[in-house]
């Protein structure tokens, strides 16, 4: 039984040693995942200036594409249709 204990207490520096070494990687992953979820909260932010600025983009795109619509089909105003057949 001497022999168990000597054997235990040999070992305890490298035990020790590990649970130092785990703890200083911890505390590392630990900040790590704390900037990681710091700048994704960062990009991910619905402001209301964002959130404007993209319903104002997305109403340009869709006035614009009208007004190609209209320009490109010929489309004329109900007042201004001149009958051929009259003329």
């Amino acid at each position: 039984m001497g022999r168990k204990d000597t054997t235990a207490q040999q070992s305890q520096p490298l035990d020790q040693y590990r649970k130092q070494i785990g703890k200083q990687d911890w505390k590392k992953s630990k900040k790590d995942v704390k900037s990681m979820k710091q700048k994704a909260a960062e990009t991910n932010e619905f402001t209301p200036q964002n959130i404007l600025l993209i319903i104002g983009l997305i109403v340009t795109v869709l006035s614009g594409l009208y007004m190609l619509l209209v320009w490109h089909l010929g489309v004329t105003p109900a007042g201004d249709v001149k009958d051929k057949a009259h003329v």
